[in-house]
């Protein structure tokens, strides 16, 4: 097992702000100092997909949100600051204008 961070990534892309190719970029990034956890990279081949999402939101060490326009009214997003606040966990902020896309 790795003694990196586990890093769990929070974000909607309901409002079209946040894409695959900037989650994926993101993670490339974080991957080099830490294990990041992105729900919309990974394989959808499992059933009962959201408990691995819950699962992997309790053993991660902190919570990085993507801050977009609709972050913060995603059902989802606010679970898993919950979550994340009654376990103690801190919880980063990133903006989505932040996030360096790769030029290619």
């Amino acid at each position: 097992m790795s003694n990196k961070a586990r890093v769990f990534i929070s974000y909607t892309k309901r409002d079209g702000a946040v894409t695959n190719r900037l989650l994926q970029s993101l993670h490339d990034n974080l991957d080099e100092v830490s294990s990041p956890f992105i729900h919309a990279l990974r394989p959808q081949t499992r059933p009962f997909q959201q408990f691995a999402v819950i699962k992997a939101l309790l053993c991660s060490h902190f919570v990085l949100v993507v801050e977009s326009p609709s972050v913060y009214r995603s059902p989802w997003v606010r679970l898993e600051l919950l979550l994340a606040k009654l376990r103690l966990m801190p919880v980063l902020k990133i903006s989505v204008d932040q996030i360096r896309l790769p030029l290619n």
